[in-house]
């Protein structure tokens, strides 16, 4: 069986299990056509007849049982390696250049970030804190993290966080300046 293509055995399984062409067509989404040929193909390379075709539909000759019972747990554990090992070259890999303010770095962002890089540890963050807005257009940063209520036309955002601040004061530097004071709780006009 070595020199068997691996393609035309899962065309045989597909035709076992559905016992027509049809059947094995739909659940290969392939045209019957290409069913008929890989089993054709598969039965002058083994020599033998796997399938007697009768007017409702494929029955499996002696030979088909045969290397059914032989294949039997070989389809499960292809599409299991398939599984397991499909997305993993795919994974996200490389630099990304992030841009931020200082304020939102650290009030906002590390939890963030330290959540990406332990869902996407190929991925090395490069981060540029600085209050002056790098370009996205200029390829001077991947992504810009901005404190804003309106998102330009020319960028897509959405809201990671609300950022609260408050002014603080002495008692003493109050008494000593009414007028900063009213200023700091708005009462100035």
């Amino acid at each position: 069986m070595h020199h068997l293509d691996w393609d035309d055995l899962r065309f045989f399984l597909a035709v076992s299990e559905r016992g027509s062409v049809s059947g094995a067509a739909k659940l290969l989404n392939v045209n019957h056509s290409t069913v008929l040929r890989r089993v054709a193909s598969l039965e002058k390379r083994l020599g033998a007849r796997l399938f007697d075709r009768l007017p409702d539909g494929y029955e499996m000759t002696a030979q088909g049982e045969e290397l059914r019972n032989q294949l039997r747990g070989v389809s499960e554990q292809i599409v299991t390696a398939q599984t397991r090992l499909s997305g993993r070259d795919s994974g996200l890999h490389g630099a990304i250049r992030i841009t931020t303010t200082d304020t939102l770095m650290q009030g906002l962002l590390m939890s963030y970030l330290a959540k990406f890089r332990a869902l996407h540890s190929a991925i090395r963050m490069e981060i540029a804190v600085n209050n002056t807005f790098l370009s996205l257009t200029r390829r001077e940063a991947d992504v810009a993290v901005r404190p804003s209520n309106v998102i330009p036309e020319n960028l897509v955002g959405r809201r990671v966080g609300r950022l609260r601040s408050a002014i603080y004061a002495s008692k003493s530097d109050l008494k000593r300046n009414p007028k900063k004071k009213r200023e700091i709780i708005g009462l100035s006009s």
